[in-house]
């Protein structure tokens, strides 16, 4: 760390040096033909003989730009704004300061759908839209979208596959506006080549409501859209990609895209045994290590993360297409297979504490997971008509997993003396069926800000899991008399469930940008379950135990908000209360019912400011109303595991939470500065915890109870500029969580205060022409402290170094690695970890850069391990998971489409 601040404050002491010297500019004033600035227009400098790019800037609230670092020549000055006519103004320099004066812009006569960014313009902005030109950013021909985002500033991908803009979510992806594969990200950006776009729009879309009526609602989404080149469009492109390589590694990818300005066609495949699922990666990390009991504890930590580890199998197809009908109605539809197969082994270590006897366990886990799924999406739009919009959107899923899996566990006093043993084998088969459809009607009346809207959304899905259990257990093992027994279990389970949800939303204009709103909604959920269990229990003398039952859970929730909002172009309020009645009935069919009936006040408010573009200011307050979930609630209780019973408590009263956040995001595009924060503050009464009880067997019993407060707070931030002259962006990232709660550890109060700090560093050059290079650290620390067993306060700390070089030795010969070592250090293990990863790869392209060869090298120096430690309720855990390790494959890689046509 203390070296990266000495390296960052040099590049920042010799920027301010180079900045500092005198050099004669040239400047002017960019104004619209209304005699009034424009800001954000993009500014490029060119050279006249053959439009080499040589620098940029922007203009400013004023409408001025100054261009400085110019070279002696005969130049060209481009002006570029979204909606207006390119200007340009040819100059010839000799070292002399030139005032160009006013330069007047002309508005296009339309306003196209996919407006063409100019070659040369890295970025332009306007009002709510920053666009990236994807020329200005290296990318190799097998590079596909993931790998194009990661480049852009103020743009990041997590590694659960979540691409995160503006410090936001982004909640959809478009390619030429319309819809791809459900807009779902992962599909999108793992299987479109980044060659084939000249376009990257970063949105802060409004809300449809808004978009009809003209009345800025505050309600936005971040939407990427990405805009294809001109050469692939109206005719077919795409790759196809086969490799083989040692141990039997091998994969196959394939795309195929064609679009027309009314029609899109998109089709992807992959098949591979190399770790890569090609779709989103959450639906492989559940259950992970093949053991799901307990998989769904609480973590102290901010957040709970999983890793894919072990082999992993992966066939996957889908078909996307959409057509538009006329101007703002189009269809979309698409059709996505999953076929998975994901083994493994770990070996997992837990300290667990339980106020009375503290003990340690170790096991020794065997997994299998085969799941396949089906996805379909529609999704039909009508913006055509000036006074209402119609949208429906609807899913199909259909999910079938078959897990198998075994641990061998070591119960250990805090002596280290072994005391129990026990072999659990266990086999789940899952099928789950899901429909969902929501339908939304916007309708502007006649008086200017006057609309109302209708919604209605329904889920309904049916499930059936049968779960098999077999455990082998030995207890008092340093004893003259162990005792053995069997544990047979069997769980059939079918669920059906229905989410039904109906709103109404009135707007009414009070004069001078003032609105009073009313939204009325009704949510009812209805869940059925049906369980069959058989449990025997062989020892001297055989036990059976038979259980059979209906259960019913029902949810109704009624809401009336009443709001007030004001809407300029700089200022959004929007504040009122909400009115809810929230019913709930359930139980066993055959037995009395527990019912509930709540009524609530909750206050909220919406606060955005934007003083100039580029810079927002966002502040939201809601009192929200969690009602405990079926498992919380339930009077019934899931043994299937003996070493870990679930029961719920009927007498739980829904939790109380004030909910604040505070959004600060500031983006220079002029000076590459881009800043951007999000601080939260969450605070419960009647707060939801665990209630654990384990007895003298080690035998965890789990329910919940009300008990006190919970706090947590959460902060976010990223500063990232770039120093033109050096050529170099810095980016500098903290995170902090801090939380407060309660649980109950043997009927005695256990307060724990769980602190998590982040710190990332990251220096990278800009320039991105011949080499790309990149560095940084990322250091994160966790303490955990507890009331009632303060020796086991743990400290754990994460260390991660990464640096990558990408460098082209010609035009077509591209040679690129990644080393990343990794720390962990915890208090509460014995041992520290030490884990270095080391990737390289070398591609080769020609016949026109329409077929490359690519040798792929992952894991050099085969470690073939994967690492996870967690905190939770009462224990701390460590797995060591065997990963796919060293492999290497040759590659060979077809650019489909026409070459002429490419070419022109």
């Amino acid at each position: 760390m203390d070296l990266s601040k000495i390296l960052i404050s040099a590049f920042l002491v010799l920027s301010n040096i180079l900045f500092s010297q005198p050099v004669p500019p040239i400047k002017g004033i960019v104004i619209d033909e209304n005699k009034a600035p424009i800001e954000f227009v993009s500014v490029a400098l060119l050279k006249q003989k053959d439009s080499t790019f040589i620098n940029y800037t922007l203009t400013d609230v004023k409408g001025e730009f100054v261009i400085l670092d110019t070279p002696k020549d005969s130049l060209l000055l481009q002006f570029s704004y979204l909606g207006y006519v390119t200007h340009f103004k040819p100059i010839h320099y000799t070292n002399k300061p030139i005032d160009l004066g006013e330069i007047i812009l002309k508005e296009e006569a339309f306003e196209l759908d996919a407006v063409t960014l100019s070659a040369v313009i890295p970025i332009q902005i306007k009002e709510d839209t920053i666009a990236f030109n994807a020329n200005s950013f290296k990318v190799n021909p097998s590079d596909n979208l993931e790998t194009l985002l990661k480049k852009l500033p103020g743009l990041e991908i997590e590694s659960n596959g979540k691409v995160v803009a503006q410090g936001n979510q982004v909640t959809k992806i478009f390619v030429d506006g319309k819809e791809f594969f459900g807009g779902d990200p992962a599909i999108v950006l793992k299987n479109l080549s980044a060659d084939a776009i000249a376009k990257v729009e970063i949105i802060d879309k409004k809300s449809d409501e808004a978009e009809l009526t003209g009345v800025d609602d505050g309600n936005k989404q971040i939407v990427i859209n990405f805009t294809l080149k001109k050469s692939r469009k109206n005719q077919g492109f795409g790759k196809a990609s086969a490799g083989i390589g040692l141990d039997s590694r091998y994969f196959g990818n394939l795309n195929y895209n064609k679009f027309s300005p009314k029609t899109q066609l998109a089709v992807i495949g992959k098949f591979n045994n190399i770790n890569i699922t090609g779709s989103n990666i959450q639906g492989f990390l559940e259950n992970a290590e093949g053991i799901a009991d307990d998989s769904d504890d609480d973590t102290s930590n901010a957040s709970k993360t999983k890793s894919l580890s072990g082999y992993l199998e992966t066939g996957v197809g889908g078909v996307n297409v959409s057509h538009e009908f006329k101007d703002k109605e189009s269809f979309n539809a698409d059709y996505f297979y999953n076929l998975s197969d994901n083994s493994g082994t770990s070996f997992s270590k837990r300290i667990s504490f339980s106020n009375t006897n503290n003990f340690d366990f170790e096991a020794d886990n065997d997994f299998d997971k085969i799941s396949k799924n089906h996805n379909f999406n529609f999704n039909y739009k009508n913006k055509s008509r000036s006074t209402n919009s119609l949208t429906i959107k609807g899913r199909l899923i259909s999910d079938e997993v078959v897990q198998n899996s075994t641990r061998d566990g070591l119960y250990f006093t805090e002596d280290g003396d072994l005391v129990t043993s026990n072999r659990q084998s266990y086999s789940n088969n899952n099928i789950k069926k899901t429909f969902n459809v929501s339908i939304n009607f916007y309708q502007k009346l006649a008086k200017v800000g006057r609309s109302f809207s209708v919604g209605f959304n329904t889920n309904i899905n049916g499930q059936t899991k049968d779960n098999k259990q077999t455990t082998f257990v030995t207890n008092n093992i340093n004893t003259d008399n162990p005792s053995v027994r069997e544990i047979f279990a069997l769980r059939d389970e079918t669920f059906n469930n229905g989410l039904y949800n109906f709103n109404i939303k009135y707007t009414e204009p009070l004069g001078n940008n003032h609105y009073f709103k009313l939204h009325s909604s009704v949510r009812i959920l209805n869940q059925d379950e049906d369980i069959y269990q058989l449990k025997t229990t062989v020892t001297n003398d055989n036990a059976e135990e038979l259980i059979t039952f209906k259960y019913n859970n029902r949810e109704s929730s009624y809401q009336n908000r009443l709001g007030y909002n004001y809407s300029v172009k700089k200022l959004n309020v929007y504040t009122g209360i909400e009115l809810q009645e929230l019913d709930r009935s359930f139980g066993v069919v055959t037995e009395d019912g527990f019912n509930s009936r709540q009524f609530y006040v909750n206050p909220f408010s919406t606060l955005q400011y934007k003083p100039r573009n580029g810079v927002k200011y966002r502040l939201v307050y809601n009192k929200k109303i969690r009602s405990p979930r079926t498992a919380e609630s339930s009077t019934v209780i899931n043994d299937l595991n003996p070493f870990y019973i679930r029961k719920g408590n009927p007498n739980l009263k829904p939790e109380k939470t004030d909910d604040l956040n505070i959004i600060a995001n500031i983006y220079n595009y002029k000076s590459s500065l881009n800043f951007t924060s999000r601080i939260r503050y969450q605070f419960s009464t009647d707060a939801i915890i665990p209630n654990i009880t384990i007895d003298d067997d080690f035998v965890k019993t789990r329910s919940y109870i009300n008990s006190g407060e919970r706090k947590r707070f959460t902060s976010f931030f990223n500063f990232s500029k770039k120093i033109k002259e050096l050529g170099i962006r810095y980016a500098i990232k903290n995170s902090n969580f801090y939380n407060v709660s309660t649980s109950l550890i043997n009927l005695q109060l256990n307060d724990v205060e769980s602190k998590d700090v982040s710190v990332g560093l990251s220096l990278e050059n800009a320039n991105k022409n011949v080499v790309d290079l990149k560095i940084g650290t990322n250091y994160s620390v966790n303490n955990t402290s507890f009331s009632i067993e303060q020796d086991l306060n743990r400290i754990y700390k994460k260390q991660h170094y990464f640096a990558a070089v990408d460098y082209d030795f010609i035009e077509n010969l591209n040679f690129n690695t990644q080393f990343d070592y990794f720390s962990y250090a915890d208090n509460q293990f014995a041992t520290n970890l030490e884990l270095p990863i080391w990737n390289m790869a070398i591609s080769y392209t020609f016949g026109n850069s329409h077929n490359s060869l690519k040798l792929v090298l992952i894991d050099l120096l085969d470690e073939n391990v994967d690492f996870e430690r967690r905190s939770t309720t009462n224990y701390f855990e460590e797995t060591t998971s065997e990963s796919l390790g060293r492999y290497i494959i040759l590659s060979y890689t077809h650019r489909l489409g026409s070459r002429k046509q490419q070419k022109g």
